[in-house]
């Protein structure tokens, strides 16, 4: 390998997270290898950075977190956002309001807190994430009739819905003029964020503000909105648990995160280009 890798970055759920949403010890050495090389490490993921910023600490990251599917890029560390992608009002009221109609199971996630639909159950991994961090990093939740569209900035719309077809049918229903970018982000997650929020654009971002050449790039995850990172990066890998079509669009294919595929493939192909 000639090219000498400078950042790699990393999905979260079902990548650097085992199935019990831990970060493996191995894992965990692996990410300290890279920083003492000098290698960048940063995480990308569908999640609010107020549900992530704990694995930030875990970690010890300094590099800026891109988070909500890329429509965010937040220095959890010294609060402060590098780049958001926001949902017009207009646009987000015609979102939720479809949501309401057909009795979506939504959350809203604005900057400073997540809002969830009546008796939603997706809200539960809010709930529990934050009775597993201390009081200063848990998230805040209001309930959606709290929310004020008009005036509250909205980043991005979760759907947790297992309905076939599901993309399809908001494509045509929600997205007829293309405001919108509308991705799985998981088994029955569906993302909704402002047209052209993307991982992949958010990558290219962060990489103009460190100086990185996205081919100095290495990436890892294992869910549809992963692939547009895979296609501006220097090296895609996808764990073994990874959707089909996402390991087709990996350079290589490591171990599940359950066998600690990230470190796997850090110790056996990228520590040679070190």
């Amino acid at each position: 390998m000639s090219i000498k890798y400078k950042l790699v970055v990393c999905d979260l759920d079902g990548t650097l997270l085992n199935s019990a949403e831990e970060i493996s010890q191995e894992n965990k050495k692996a990410v300290n290898m890279l920083k003492d090389a000098g290698i960048e490490f940063a995480i990308a993921t569908g999640r609010h950075d107020l549900i992530a910023a704990k694995y930030i600490y875990d970690l010890d990251i300094k590099t800026p977190l891109i988070a909500c599917n890329g429509a965010l890029i937040k220095d959890v560390r010294r609060k402060r956002v590098l780049y958001e992608k926001l949902i017009p009002s207009d646009i987000a009221a015609r979102v939720i309001n479809y949501c309401k109609t057909n009795y979506f199971d939504y959350l809203v996630y604005t900057p400073d807190a997540i809002y969830y639909s009546e008796d939603s159950q997706r809200v539960n991994v809010v709930m529990n994430y934050n009775k597993s961090v201390k009081e200063e990093l848990r998230a805040k939740t209001y309930k959606i009739r709290d929310l004020d569209i008009s005036r509250d900035k909205i980043i991005k719309i979760l759907i947790a819905s297992q309905e076939d077809k599901i993309i399809e049918k908001l494509d045509n229903d929600i997205n007829h003029d293309n405001s919108l970018t509308i991705v799985s982000s998981g088994k029955g997650l569906i993302d909704i964020m402002r047209s052209g929020a993307s991982k992949g654009n958010a990558l290219l971002i962060l990489c103009d503000k460190l100086g990185i050449l996205p081919k100095e790039t290495v990436v890892f995850g294992d869910s549809h909105n992963d692939i547009s990172m895979f296609e501006v990066a220097g090296l895609a890998i996808a764990p073994e648990n990874a959707e089909e079509e996402v390991k087709k669009a990996a350079d290589y294919v490591t171990l599940s995160n359950d066998m600690s595929g990230v470190a796997h493939a850090i110790m056996s192909i990228i520590e040679k280009a070190i």
